[in-house]
């Protein structure tokens, strides 16, 4: 089979640049998960929460999650007995997620798959490349966060 290439606009196209890193990244982060019998997004409501507790609602605006996924996640997070959900006693109608000891060993050791992962998806990179590539990152999500001096 011969090999086909790409047109140049998509090589110097920084969309496309970032979808070919981001999805390469997360079929790796994804197949290291699904051995361990979660997600990629399980871990990130499990990373959020073994910091702070957080209600329903606040993690799928902070994940950019639908309120619907977010709640079908946190059943598969319960189900594993990584998170409990109750009742937060200042508003009734909210659920508060807390990670559970179980949930804060799992998610140190899920962090380290991921953190594996990512080293393998991004084997061929350089020390420079990915420092480039985590100030990019850093700008932004600084830059979709409101402004704290004004």
């Amino acid at each position: 089979m011969a090999s086909i290439d790409l047109p140049s606009a998509l090589i110097k196209s920084p969309s496309f640049q970032i979808e070919r890193v981001r999805r390469h990244t997360k079929d790796e982060v994804e197949r290291a998960l699904s051995a361990q019998g979660t997600t990629m997004r399980e871990f990130w409501i499990l990373t959020c929460v073994v910091g702070q507790a957080y209600s329903q609602t606040q993690l799928a605006e902070l994940l950019a999650i639908d309120a619907s996924d977010m709640v079908r996640l946190i059943d598969s997070l319960e189900k594993h007995g990584w998170v409990t959900r109750d009742r937060d006693p200042k508003d009734r109608r909210r659920q508060i997620v807390t990670p559970t000891k179980k949930g804060t060993k799992s998610q140190a050791q899920l962090a380290a798959e991921v953190a594996a992962a990512e080293d393998r998806a991004l084997d061929v990179s350089t020390t420079k490349q990915l420092k480039s590539l985590k100030k990019l990152s850093k700008a932004i999500l600084q830059d979709g966060e409101p402004d704290k001096a004004s």
